[in-house]
């Protein structure tokens, strides 16, 4: 089975070879849309290809925080370029847990078909105490954060997932992802009925989210994701 990761990724110097780095030792290859990053961003993904790393690095000079868009045509290019048998959708501060690839091949193979995959989504933080770190220091100190109950029980909101694509998206026109990468819809109906997702046990694969390195990064992440939503004429969520 072939597993490939798409991401858009922007202004991420400090992460982006952890990133790469440590999802291609559980995924086969990468497709990565370099969305204007300003920064060192470019010159670290392209030392990376010069090392003939199974990434692709596309480039998008849209002002706007065009996440759905650009990502579903990512992973478009992933099932076509590949051939890939299940694709995740990633950030740059995302991390994949995978304990068994065998038992993720055999949980995503036993998927229903015409169904997306999910997975859990948890965060982790580092120590906030002003002490100067750099960024692999600031992971391997990173903990997870206490998981959100949605009240009274319920299950946990969609948002606080995040999907697998399988085949049956390259199959379908009309599927996009939302934008935060949580799910399939259709015809850019966030409402559409009839997108089955199957949540894929914490056990099995979970998407470990590190938004947090240090205050200044944070503060930055936050004004340039504003800014570029506001471009893009869409309401900024911090966390979505």
């Amino acid at each position: 089975m072939k597993l490939w990761g798409v991401s858009m990724v922007r202004n991420e110097e400090d992460i982006v070879e952890a990133f790469v780095r440590h999802n291609l030792t559980r995924l086969d290859g990468l497709v990565i849309v370099d969305h204007g990053s300003a920064d060192r961003t470019s010159e670290i993904l392209d030392a990376l290809c010069a090392e003939r790393l199974p990434i692709v690095v596309l480039k998008s000079e849209a002002v706007g925080y065009l996440q759905a868009e650009i990502t579903t045509q990512a992973a478009r290019d992933a099932f076509a370029r590949a051939d890939a048998d299940a694709v995740f959708p990633i950030d740059a501060d995302e991390f994949l847990r995978i304990p068994s690839r065998p038992l993720l091949e055999r949980s995503l193979a036993a998927l229903p078909p015409g169904h997306y995959g999910q997975i859990a989504w948890p965060t982790f933080v580092p120590p906030l105490d002003g002490k100067p770190r750099g960024t692999l220091e600031a992971l391997r100190l990173s903990r997870r954060a206490d998981a959100k109950r949605a009240p009274g029980g319920r299950a946990p909101h969609p948002k606080s997932r995040k999907a697998v694509l399988t085949r049956h998206f390259a199959q379908e026109p009309a599927a996009m992802l939302v934008m935060g990468n949580h799910y399939v819809i259709l015809d850019r109906d966030e409402r559409a009925a009839g997108v089955p997702h199957v949540l894929l046990p914490a056990s099995v694969v979970e998407l470990c989210h590190v938004p947090v390195r240090s205050i200044a990064q944070f503060v930055v992440k936050i004004a340039t994701q504003h800014l570029a939503r506001v471009a893009a004429y869409r309401d900024f969520q911090p966390g979505s």
